[in-house]
């Protein structure tokens, strides 16, 4: 079996047995009357083990020798696999879903009636952020996909909006949620999950400003699909559902193109044919090297 299919394959089982042991974690790890937890349950055990184990294989998996990327997003997470462009396409649908659902929670909320305030209600104002910048996500990864598609270099800008969203991610179920709430084992998978897929969205964000750490991408790519699958068994809203459903999609697809071209020899990038008009895929001048070469070029034109 190929790697780009038996990694993200092993962060799905891993995920689905993380599930299924948080589940009854939380249906009996804790006490009837005060909601503490029972100290040395047998289940509190289970789920720091599996947790501990799925994300020490998924790590060990990704380490290895690979391809030095430097300069082209595309030629990292090109794929001609229908499978894997619909994941990717999937992810971009879910984030979507998740942000009108962030947006309509914030909406549907009390308001607080502080007229020199109007933004302040009962949910905290980083779900509305939140609702924005995940519907932002969505077209960011619907229009670098697109692009990968016809083999045209990208917008390094909108490959960083699942970071952002991710970012938001973290803050909005804080301050809403985590911040109030005194027993860990209530949201520490959910937590780890967020936080593992903002720094896996951060990681293949970066492939595109010259930054290409091929394992540390997989490792977080992977973990974090896997911890948001675990985190599903918590029954959170809507929002944080598809959200965490989005994150899975996308992050499988990535991180299985990102293998598949690891694995492929040595050759020119998808896109090579925009190479002499190419920007080194950011386009907003983040790259040293050409903005040096575009220098260079206008002292010769003036000359």
């Amino acid at each position: 079996m190929r790697k780009s299919v038996l990694l993200p394959a092993a962060a799905v089982a891993g995920g689905v047995v993380g599930l299924v042991v948080r589940r009854v974690y939380l249906a009996n790890g804790f006490e009837a009357g005060t909601g503490l937890p029972i100290a040395g349950a047998p289940s509190l055990w289970a789920m720091a083990i599996v947790t501990v184990v799925v994300l020490g294989l998924l790590v060990a998996l990704s380490c290895g020798k690979h391809k030095n990327y430097t300069q082209c997003y595309t030629g990292a997470f090109y794929s001609e696999h229908t499978v894997c462009i619909a994941g990717m396409l999937a992810g971009a649908v879910l984030l979507g879903v998740g942000g009108f659902l962030a947006l309509a929670n914030w909406f549907s909320s009390p308001s607080l009636g502080l007229m020199e305030k109007p933004l302040r209600r009962e949910l905290s104002v980083t779900w509305l952020y939140l609702g924005i910048f995940c519907l932002l996500a969505a077209a960011g990864i619907y229009f670098v996909t697109q692009k990968m598609r016809r083999k045209e270099p990208i917008l390094t800008a909108w490959a960083a909006m699942p970071t952002l969203a991710g970012c938001l991610w973290v803050v909005a179920n804080y301050y809403d949620h985590w911040a109030e709430e005194p027993v860990l084992g209530h949201y520490a998978i959910p937590m780890l999950a967020t936080g593992l897929s903002m720094l896996g969205c951060m990681m293949i964000g970066a492939m595109g400003f010259d930054k290409a750490r091929i394992s540390t991408t997989l490792a977080f790519s992977l973990s974090g699909a896997s911890v948001c699958i675990m985190a599903l068994a918590d029954g959170l809203n809507w929002a944080n559902t598809a959200i965490l459903l989005g994150m899975v999609f996308y992050q499988l697809s990535m991180a299985s193109a990102l293998i598949a071209n690891d694995d492929r020899a040595p050759g020119l990038p998808a896109c090579a044919a925009h190479c002499k008009q190419c920007h080194g895929c950011a386009p907003m001048g983040t790259l040293k090297k050409n903005k040096k070469k575009a220098k260079k070029k206008t002292n010769e034109s003036g000359k």
